[in-house]
Parts: C-alpha cells; sequence; structure tokens
C-alpha cells in the first residue's frame, strides 16, 4: 500500500514538473542574466525586447530627461539596451530610447497596478504624462497571478482602463469606451449583468486576457516591445537607467 502511494505521489510531481517547464518556456519570457555587473553600460547597442512578465509606460515623446523628472526617478545614469533591461526586470527602470516617436519606461521599480490602489496610483501618473506629453499608455502583465491591464490616457484625461487578475477571475477596474482595436474583441468583463449568471464565462466568443492579447493592445497602440528586435531600422542608441 504504502509503495503504490509513493509511486502515485512520484507521478503527480512528475506531471508537476512537466506541466511547469511547459508554462515557463525561454520563448514566453525574459531571464535575467548576470552580464549587467561586466558589460559597459555606456556603449550603444541594438534594441533589446522586453514585455513579458513586465511593467511598463509608452509615452509620445523623446524627452528621457523630462520623463525621469515627472516619474520622480532618480540616480539617473545612461545606459545601453541589454544592461538596461536586464536591470529593469530587477527592480530598476529604464527609459529606452525613443521609437517611433514613443519612448518606453519599464521596469518592476514601477508601480505594479495590480490592485485597486495600485491602479489610482498609475492613473495619476498617466494623467501627468499626458498633460505633459499628450498620449501616455501603461501595461502590466504577470503570468504567474495572470494579470494583464492596460490603460490609456490623452491630454490630461484617461480615457481607457482594462484590468483583469486571473488568480481571482475578475476584473479589477475598466473604464472608458473600448478603443478600435479592443472592439474587435469580446472582452471579459466580470461587472456586466451577463456575468451574473455562470454560462456567461463558458461563452465560446469570450476574449480572456493574457500576455499575447496585452501585446497586441501594446503594438496598436504604440510599440509592442516583445517585437523590437525583429526590427532593422532601430539605430543603436543609449537610453537612462535609474531608480524610484
Amino acid at each position: 500500500m504504502a509503495t503504490g502511494i509513493l509511486i502515485g505521489l512520484i507521478a503527480v510531481v512528475g506531471i508537476a514538473l512537466i506541466l511547469l517547464k511547459k508554462k515557463f518556456t525561454p520563448e514566453q519570457t525574459y531571464y535575467p542574466s548576470a552580464f549587467s555587473s561586466t558589460v559597459d553600460k555606456s556603449i550603444p547597442d541594438s534594441a533589446v525586447s522586453f514585455g513579458y512578465k513586465c511593467v511598463w509606460f509608452a509615452v509620445k515623446t523623446d524627452k528621457k530627461n523630462k520623463l525621469a523628472e515627472i516619474l520622480k526617478l532618480k540616480n539617473l545614469s545612461e545606459c545601453n539596451w541589454k544592461v538596461g533591461i536586464d536591470k529593469a526586470y530587477n527592480g530598476a527602470v529604464f527609459i529606452t530610447p525613443a521609437i517611433d516617436g514613443w519612448t518606453l519606461v519599464c521596469g518592476w521599480g514601477l508601480p505594479h497596478g495590480d490592485s485597486k490602489e495600485g491602479i489610482e496610483e498609475v492613473k495619476f501618473i498617466l494623467q501627468a504624462l499626458s498633460k505633459e506629453f499628450g498620449d501616455a499608455q501603461y501595461f502590466s502583465t504577470h503570468r504567474v497571478t495572470a494579470y494583464h491591464c492596460w490603460m490609456k490616457a490623452t491630454n490630461g484625461q484617461v480615457v481607457r482602463v482594462y484590468s483583469f487578475l486571473g488568480e481571482s477571475g475578475e476584473n479589477l477596474a475598466i473604464e472608458g469606451k473600448p478603443t478600435k482595436f479592443e472592439q474587435t474583441l469580446k472582452l471579459v468583463n466580470t461587472f456586466s449583468d451577463e456575468a451574473k449568471n455562470e454560462e456567461y464565462f463558458e461563452g465560446e466568443d469570450l476574449d480572456w486576457p493574457d500576455e499575447e492579447l496585452l501585446m497586441q493592445v501594446a503594438g496598436h497602440w504604440s510599440i509592442d516591445p516583445t517585437k523590437i528586435e525583429e526590427r532593422n531600422d532601430i539605430a543603436a542608441g543609449l537610453g537612462l537607467l535609474a531608480q524610484r
């Protein structure tokens, strides 16, 4: 009996490990390395993709220092993409060189926006950024808690907020009119009257937010950061590394 139970437990653990390995593949996420302490961050380099399990603002400007001022960042220093993105995944903030007129500010040093209080904090920042630059956006995604959030502000006003926490199976906030791309979707809305009926969640036409969908939103609104390495029109350059 004991031997049979032990074999069963080993099988369950083995299956779990296989599923975890499948879920966290190198193609799906960024794995920080230890090279940032040995690489010269002052040497301009080509763009590095990011986005999965990350947080970032997209702002219609090329004024990195002004962005840093509004975001109240400190300890600013010029930094290339390779070191900047690595540090961003380890608690710092990296302000990228401008791409198509958009500057991306990324890193886990930024507000995560994964709570109602956090969303209000991000909205306040977006209002300030868009009042200064016209257009500002925010994206946050983390597959462990299945949290996905996108927000958009124009001329000092937040015009769109959508956030969904898969861990609890509910939206944290939905505000404003869906943008043109979102109108092609049927995004889950747990605040809707339809959601009061359990059959609503069984609908095959529902669009459940995930990190890939969030990247599509980012691409339609401004820049999909997971695809920038594929481009050959982004010159080598330096951004700004900072702390918040």
